[in-house]
């Protein structure tokens, strides 16, 4: 049988949710000799292995990885981990109990599947504002329905970034051995993402990107259930507004990276003139959706004004 290696990537996490997020793992119904958990410590404050314990898990191992990044913690996990399956999980997201089970099914019955994802659902700490799920996929909450969808390229380049790109990442070890070795050739791709607190992304949109550009195929599986924890903090407007900021700023680098930009360059000393006016043209005055929205198009001026 198929084994996989559960990489949690964090940098100075929330504890009590971080032990939720142990808990799910403990849950498992896929027996512990077919997966190790490496826990990637990307340089936190107070190291996690002087507070948390995992040797309830024979193949558990807490890695620290002093290199600050997101991306340098995803990178270590893949050179860590011992199987050929990733599944990735986030340091505030909850696996449905037999998540495990059906992701190694799942890649076992189909040697081109290269990446794979499933459906988010939120736990809000605190009642979230009412027009809170415009703004899910600033949130990593999306449900794409009940249907299996699988995507892979019928040409030789892709045009746009696919529609069904996994928000918790679930890699073929071998993909992500090739992605590393474009990352360390591409210097887009070194400056996307989040170090320490922030909000930047961006990296695993250029993983996605990566591997789909390969041919691989890459596939949303509906029961590949997730809950993902959402503090009231992530539901403020200052949050919303540098997320949707920083996002989109990143957004336009990764899709420049891989060629499907649909955006032309712009220079630097036309972003202020076009920043105010597209507050006019979302109305950014008039609630807080709009103004949200405002800045995530003020970060893409930005990040087209970068290239």
């Amino acid at each position: 049988m198929e084994k996989v290696s559960v990489v949690i990537c964090a940098y100075n996490p929330n504890r009590a949710i971080f032990e939720r997020v142990i808990d799910s793992l403990q849950n498992q119904t896929l027996e512990f000799e077919y997966w190790e958990l490496l826990i990637i410590d990307n340089n936190s404050s107070s190291p996690i292995s002087d507070w948390l314990t995992i040797n309830w898990h024979p193949q558990g191992r807490i890695i620290s990885e002093i290199k600050p990044g997101l991306i340098n913690a995803r990178n270590r996990g893949t050179i860590e981990a011992k199987y050929d399956y990733i599944i990735s999980v986030d340091d505030d997201t909850l696996l449905c109990d037999n998540y495990l089970e059906l992701a190694q099914k799942i890649y076992t019955s189909d040697p081109n599947l290269g990446i794979i994802g499933g459906r988010s659902t939120p736990i809000y700490l605190e009642k979230p504002p009412k027009w809170i799920s415009q703004f899910n996929g600033l949130l990593a909450i999306r449900d794409l329905g009940e249907m299996e969808i699988v995507q892979q390229l019928n040409h030789e380049r892709p045009t746009e970034y696919p529609t069904i790109a996994p928000i918790l990442i679930a890699p073929r070890k071998k993909c992500m051995e090739e992605y590393i070795s474009f990352f360390e050739n591409s210097l887009i791709s070194k400056s996307l993402g989040r170090k320490g607190s922030s909000l930047a992304s961006g990296e695993d949109n250029d993983i996605n990107m990566f591997i789909y550009a390969k041919g691989y195929k890459i596939g949303y599986f509906p029961d590949l259930k997730f809950e993902h924890i959402i503090p009231a903090f992530r539901t403020t407007k200052k949050y919303l507004v540098e997320m949707a900021y920083e996002s989109n700023r990143s957004w336009v680098k990764m899709l420049t990276n891989h060629g499907i930009n649909p955006w032309k360059k712009i220079k630097s000393n036309t972003v202020l003139l076009r920043q105010a006016k597209a507050f006019f043209t979302y109305k950014a005055w008039k609630n807080t959706p709009n103004y949200i929205k405002w800045r995530g198009a003020c970060g893409k001026f930005k990040g087209l004004s970068e290239l």
